[in-house]
């Protein structure tokens, strides 16, 4: 699959009503469709307690807003979820309606509202940035915790199974982006981690999406290691564009052989801040056009470069008059290619 400037969003927005979020997602993602994830709706929703459940010592206190893993209970529970996970059990890794009720929502109304999508697009929270932000009950990160850590890429595979079967349902071209804010961190001093045990554990789950016939693709907000990002077996790699492409466009040899593996890259060139409000359509086209220039000087011609148009990040923490207004540039700037 090439693709040609389609739009499509990247999980999280500020409407609580899912019926309101997914028509305004119909609207304006007419060809990629995208669930909505809703954090102002309820702490269920945020990024990481949406997809903690079966994970095995996990508690979540819905009063303080918090969740961690008991490791004292982890140590009994991880049987259990590997039993679930080796008997293939997909119904044990399913996202609940109260964690994600846009999903649900989605599933309900894509059917009669999103009848000339090409594909449909979910999300999963990359296993780096899990377990780098969900900590035992001593704050230390889940990451250091080697049994832990992987049952975690086992839920979190199996959740996106999951997903991807639910959404076939209703079109059979699925897109699953995993979402890895914390690449960021990879190769920080400030971050000790093993960078090859998690490329590997990133690997698993993109290997789990490609299994159930999706199309995998990764989503970093920042600036990463961008040479080890692209020799990932991902299908799309998605990025800020606007505020990181020249960090990005330093690794054009790199790039080129991404794309003639097959790979796409999804221009995050949508500003996800008030930086919106200070652009247009038109001006978003301009600094597309720049970036694209910018690489073919480096030798990859545009026409060359499977593209697809997002947001920078979530616009889950925006208000929702701005987050229409993106979405909004979205749909139109698609329209300009």
């Amino acid at each position: 699959m090439k693709f040609n400037f389609q739009a499509t969003g990247i999980g999280s927005v500020p409407f609580k009503d899912p019926k309101q979020a997914c028509r305004v997602i119909f609207n304006n993602f007419e060809s990629i469709p995208f669930w909505p994830q809703l954090p102002k709706r309820s702490f269920l929703e945020s990024m990481y307690v949406q997809y903690s459940e079966s994970l095995p010592g996990l508690v979540i206190d819905d009063k303080d807003k918090t969740i961690h893993i008991d490791s004292s209970r982890a140590i009994s529970d991880i049987e259990t979820v590997y039993g679930k996970y080796l008997e293939r059990d997909i119904d044990f890794f399913k996202i609940s309606e109260d964690h994600a009720e846009g999903f649900y929502e989605f599933l309900a109304s894509a059917p009669s509202s999103c009848k000339s999508a090409e594909f449909v697009k979910g999300h999963i929270t990359g296993p780096i940035s899990f377990a780098l932000s969900v900590t035992d009950e001593n704050k230390v990160s889940i990451i250091y915790n080697k049994d832990v850590f992987e049952v975690l890429v086992k839920v979190l595979s199996m959740k996106a199974a999951w997903q991807i079967r639910r959404l076939k349902a209703i079109n059979p071209n699925v897109i699953i982006f995993i979402d890895e804010p914390y690449l960021v961190s990879i190769g920080s001093s400030y971050v000790n981690i093993d960078v090859k045990d998690a490329m590997e554990k990133l690997d698993e789950v993109i290997a789990a999406v490609k299994a159930e016939g999706a199309l995998a693709g990764v989503h970093c907000c920042g600036n990463t290691d961008w040479p080890l990002m692209l020799k990932r077996d991902m299908d799309i790699l998605n990025f800020d564009a606007y505020n990181f492409t020249k960090e990005f466009s330093l690794y054009s040899a790199e790039l080129s052989l991404f794309l003639k593996r097959g790979g796409s890259i999804a221009w995050g060139v949508l500003p996800s801040s008030d930086a919106a409000d200070n652009e247009t359509a038109d001006s978003l086209k301009k600094r597309l056009n720049g970036y694209l220039d910018i690489f073919a000087g480096k030798g990859i011609d545009r026409s060359d470069i499977s593209s697809m148009i997002t947001p920078s990040c979530g616009v889950g923490t925006l208000d929702e008059a701005r987050a229409e207004k993106i979405f909004g540039f979205a749909k139109e700037l698609s329209g300009k290619f």
